[in-house]
């Protein structure tokens, strides 16, 4: 057992060889330990959020219980005519009928969650019809069943991926597997339709009409640890500190909803008379009264990307600190993949939104990735290494678990700069030495 730190509130437990079961004890029972808010098992660690190293390390090596968690048994139907089902078996050099005979009735047991939200890595696919994955990522479409080595899983929305597609349910799958549940392979032979597409979240306010309002999230300032047990990321406000204040200047609980707005705020008409307050990137917050069937249009944000709007009952004075440290030095901590990165110089490209940001280093990074490198939890700041060569630091949106290099994490205190980068900036990570 090892012990890694990732950032400034978390670790990463590397547990060897666990099977499914060990792993989700050991996560059982550090989820009881003080100061602890989220456990995210990954393939054979756990990436722990909050609480004393000392009390995880003194928790995992307590007398390992059963995991009593009681796992869910269900039947999915899939219809095996996916696009590399011909070239799995020539590779596997089995007969179509043999494999269907054989497959049909297989149990699959969910390890962990990640990659994107509610899919499930399965294990129990027999080693011996194990797939390298693609060499490169395509479009898959929902309801995919897919293999990556003798891993499976099922896709559960539309999403770029690289394992091998073998063939589609139609069952609805997204949010509807936790750790441990047990899926059976049902064959159909006939032609399954994809699941139905997920409809999005509707975007509304209780006491104005929204207008217009091109790049706006409602989000709550505080993340929701819960919905990582579903593989499915925390949330919460991108910049946390200015949706806090903009929600004080009207009087509204800390956690209260909010419109996150990006690049410029909406234009609302209100249904009757209330307090609003936005608050930009600089932390400056604007605080008007609006009468019923008034209209408001905040306009393009300024010093930064994104700015928040809230909507009280009354107004209230708050002193809002200063944001005199400049946003284009971002403090980090190398780890959990240590690989001595500690400054790096960076372009940040048009892809980023609340799932992360992709910087293109203005030099290459010179590092070893290893071959066998197994997913991992992550948090809003982690930042990960990709093949191309380019850096995406995580948003509050990000996927649970992922599989790339994780050289460093920008510090809890900092993750407000990645929400106010624009395109075409230049910023310089700035890594610490990880805590002893």
């Amino acid at each position: 057992m090892e012990l890694a730190a990732a950032g400034d509130r978390a670790v990463v437990v590397a547990l060897g060889d666990a099977t499914a079961d060990e792993l989700h004890a050991a996560a059982a029972r550090v989820r009881e330990v003080a100061g602890v808010v989220a456990v995210i098992p990954g393939h054979s660690s756990l990436y722990v959020i909050g609480g004393a190293r000392d009390a995880i390390r003194e928790a995992l090596q307590s007398p390992q219980a059963a995991h009593d968690a009681t796992a869910a048994t269900r039947r999915v139907r899939v219809s095996f005519d996916g696009q590399d089902l011909d070239e799995f078996l020539a590779r596997t050099s089995q007969a179509r009928a043999s494999f269907l005979a054989r497959v049909d009735g297989l149990q699959l047991r969910a390890r962990y969650l990640g990659f994107r939200a509610g899919f499930a890595y399965l294990d129990g696919w027999p080693a011996e019809w194990a797939m390298p994955r693609r060499p490169t990522s395509r479009p898959v479409p929902r309801g995919s069943f897919a293999i990556g080595g003798a891993v499976a899983g099922f896709y559960p929305i539309d999403t770029p991926g690289g394992w091998n597609l073998l063939g589609r349910t139609d069952a609805e799958l997204a949010h509807a597997i936790a750790p441990g549940d047990v899926l059976v392979i049902e064959v159909s032979d006939e032609p399954l339709a994809p699941p139905p597409l997920p409809k999005p979240p509707r975007l509304a306010l209780d006491d104005a009409e929204i207008l217009a309002a091109p790049l706006a999230t409602l989000v709550t300032p505080h993340p929701d640890w819960s919905r990582v047990l579903r593989g499915t990321a925390p949330g919460g406000a991108f910049d946390r500190q200015a949706a806090e204040l903009a929600n004080a200047a009207v009087g509204n609980d800390a956690n209260a909803p909010l419109l996150e707005c990006a690049m410029s705020g909406p234009r609302l008409r209100f249904i009757r008379e209330r307090v609003v307050a936005f608050c930009g990137p600089r932390l400056d917050v604007r605080v008007q009264r609006v009468r019923a069937g008034e209209e408001l249009a905040i306009g393009r944000i300024e010093g930064g990307l994104r700015g928040y709007l809230a909507i009280g009952a009354r107004a209230v004075h708050v002193d809002a600190p200063s944001r005199d440290d400049d946003r284009r030095i971002i403090r980090a901590m190398r780890g959990p993949h240590d690989v001595g990165l500690a400054e790096v110089a960076c372009e940040v490209t048009p892809q980023l939104d609340r799932v992360g940001v992709r910087l293109r280093p203005l030099q290459r990074i010179a590092a070893d990735i290893p071959a066998d490198l197994r997913s991992l939890g992550m948090q809003c700041g982690t930042v990960q290494l990709h093949p191309d060569g380019s850096l995406v630091a995580m948003g509050p949106e990000h996927p649970v678990t992922g599989g790339y290099l994780q050289p460093m994490t920008v510090l809890s205190g900092e993750t407000w700069k990645l929400a106010q980068l624009v395109p075409g900036e230049r910023v310089t990570l700035v890594a610490q030495p990880p805590y002893e």
